[in-house]
């Protein structure tokens, strides 16, 4: 076996992603792009950061307008990827190399600074992410969930709940379904799993730090009880083929090891999918996209106020055909629609 060569990751980052499934990388953006992605959230979303009665949705996805290569946006974040799935040369080289502004905002309310914390394992929202690819255990489309921190998370501030033994239990799930699961019943028995666990951490972090999860370990939005403008994104890494848990040479990279680990084995020579592999058009394009015309709107009456036309907006919508079918490309907007079809209604807190 030859030793691994780590380029960010010291020895205890190692031992704590393979114990918990999880690392957060501490001042990981570029402060350039979180300031000018966020001088304009604001103008967006459609709300008054002064005057919080203007914010009447609690939690919403919005669409993405500005892109650049994740290795640019985030050096740090990238190495450490790089790191905990084998090499740069593993991580495919269109699908999840861009990240960009589709902000997931959590904003709170004015009753919830009144309410008690749930309890964890009630939530109705455990899951894996996948909304576009036909799930097995060895599937690599989502190898890491990534997430960018753009505000501080404080306690109680909207963090994302991780429960880290439910990695055992979803590795036993994904083994035992070698048929695999379109989207979105990949999450089929995730509630189940969670209610026979222990182990939960509620993610904090300050604005530029990124945290990396294991892509088979459960989490789940909070609630936000601050009333704050919690704002991050929800990229992922891609790998260009599946998860190998079966090397001669016994160089199992640092997500392989710890799907090896809970399974309690040091390879799985007679595990192999029972169906064919399928990628499908992202379910959730469809209520993303349906936001687009009414922030472009909102953006394009902003530049006008100060007295600017349209072609000082930073959107991708707004730089003709050719640059958003190369968009809609990076991230599989060309593929056809899965046997689920796109999903309109938007993603709620519960």
């Amino acid at each position: 076996m030859t030793q691994m060569k780590y380029q960010y990751l010291k020895p205890e980052d190692i031992q704590h992603f393979l114990q918990h499934g999880w690392l957060r990388v501490p001042d990981a953006l570029k402060q350039e792009y979180v300031d000018r992605w966020m001088a304009d959230m604001w103008t967006r979303v459609g709300y008054d950061p002064s005057d919080k009665s203007t914010w009447h949705t609690e939690y919403m996805h919005i669409p993405r307008h500005r892109e650049i290569r994740h290795e640019d946006f985030s050096p740090k974040g990238w190495a450490a990827i790089c790191d905990l799935v084998g090499g740069e040369d593993k991580l495919h080289d269109l699908y999840e190399r861009w990240v960009g502004d589709q902000f997931v905002c959590n904003f709170g309310s004015a009753e919830r600074t009144m309410q008690v914390e749930e309890p964890i394992k009630s939530r109705k929202t455990w899951h894996i992410d996948n909304d576009w690819f036909r799930q097995f255990l060895d599937s690599s489309n989502v190898a890491l969930t990534v997430i960018h921190c753009f505000t501080d998370i404080p306690k109680r501030g909207g963090g994302t709940i991780l429960c880290e033994d439910g990695l055992k239990g979803m590795c036993e799930h994904y083994y035992n379904h070698p048929e695999g699961f379109d989207p979105p019943y990949h999450n089929t028995g995730t509630f189940d799993i969670i209610q026979k666990c222990e182990r939960f951490s509620t993610s904090e972090a300050k604005a530029g730090d990124v945290i990396l999860l294991h892509g088979l370990l459960p989490h789940t939005n909070s609630l936000n009880y601050l009333h704050y403008a919690r704002i991050i994104t929800n990229p992922h890494a891609c790998l260009k083929e599946p998860l190998n848990f079966d090397r001669e040479d016994g160089n199992y990279s640092l997500i392989e090891q710890v799907i090896l680990e809970r399974l309690g084995r040091k390879s799985l020579p007679e595990w192999k999918i029972a169906r064919e592999r399928a990628n499908y058009h992202p379910r959730t394009d469809g209520f993303r996209r349906a936001r687009v015309r009414e922030e472009l709107d909102r953006l394009v009456a902003a530049a006008k106020a100060k007295g600017l036309d349209e072609s000082h907006v930073e959107s991708i919508h707004l730089r003709g055909e050719a640059a958003i079918k190369e968009h809609e490309r990076r991230h599989a907007y060309d593929l056809p629609l899965g046997p689920h079809g796109l999903r309109m209604d938007p993603l709620k807190m519960a």
